[in-house]
């Protein structure tokens, strides 16, 4: 295996323009909570403190690198998928469930550490893809890739982490099945509440090489439009959606193209502020109600 990602980090430039629009919504959003505190229940406040907190953490670190998680259900084959990103098996796949029980990262590039202590990533579960094409991409340079828990586990640590982890990075790979891909626990607990956060959501209809002719392309429509219904696709006047599409991890189906995505979405640089933008967004809808009722 690749050696860990547990240097220090290096120093890096600065997160984003003092001059730039998410620090003074920022600013805009700790002015209001302050205003709001006789106003508001604690939880409200409490979640627009956490966003505040969070937003600090992340900006004072990398802004080279790019965050993201790999999230699905158990036997969705979001493992499969990490390890075919990263060129090499890195994260457990296999009958016995669940295979994933602690978050398990991959580094691109050095300096990832800050963040990835950030995840509570452990040392020994921090890796580097296998040399060779996944690793030399030079569009893929500053991914970190992170393979989480089942979102269903059995397990309530598991559920918890993915949780946890959800709530601080970049962005989100979200791996559904041919059987799971309508799931309840799915859209009604992260794809519709993160609705907001469509412009830094993928979702990946995995598995395609168990489906017969065009089966494929029959379950991929009613994935999006579930999503549609969710609120998280494009909208009907192109507003930003997620990116859907489908692939199979196991035979390499479609693997290509999701690496050449993301390979685009990582050179942007702009997830981690689009990802506290949404934040800051969701974090004010909860405050208007008291400025806009009556």
């Amino acid at each position: 295996r690749a050696p860990a990602d547990d240097e220090p980090d290096p120093q890096v430039e600065a997160y984003a323009p003092a001059d730039g629009p998410l620090p003074t919504r920022l600013d805009a959003l700790r002015e209001l909570v302050g205003l709001s505190r006789a106003r508001l229940d604690r939880d409200t406040l409490a979640e627009a403190g956490r966003v505040l907190d969070e937003a600090a953490a992340r900006q004072r670190l990398s802004s080279r690198h790019t965050v993201i998680a790999v999230a699905g259900a158990t036997g969705s084959g979001k493992s499969t998928l990490f390890n075919a990103l990263a060129g090499a098996t890195i994260s457990d796949t296999g009958l016995r469930r669940p295979t994933t029980s602690q978050p398990i990262a991959c580094s691109w590039t050095d300096g990832a550490a800050g963040l990835l202590d950030r995840l509570a990533v452990p040392g020994r579960l921090r890796r580097r893809p296998h040399p060779g094409p996944a690793a030399s991409d030079e569009a893929l340079q500053g991914l970190v890739l992170v393979d989480l828990p089942d979102h269903d586990s059995a397990a309530t640590e598991h559920r918890a982490q993915v949780d946890r982890v959800l709530a601080l990075v970049d962005a989100v790979i979200w791996v559904v099945d041919p059987e799971k891909y309508a799931d309840a626990a799915l859209h009604e607990r992260y794809l519709r509440p993160l609705a907001g956060h469509a412009e830094v959501t993928f979702v990946v209809l995995n598995q395609t090489d168990r489906l017969p002719g065009e089966a494929a392309d029959l379950v991929l429509d009613d994935l999006r439009r579930l999503l549609d219904e969710d609120g998280i696709a494009v909208g009907e006047h192109g507003e930003p959606g997620a990116t859907v599409m489908s692939l199979s991890a196991l035979t390499g189906d479609g693997v290509p193209e999701l690496r050449e995505l993301l390979g685009r979405f990582v050179q942007d640089r702009t997830a981690a502020t689009r990802r506290l933008s949404a934040d800051v967004d969701a974090a004010a809808a909860r405050l208007r109600p008291v400025y806009v009722a009556g």
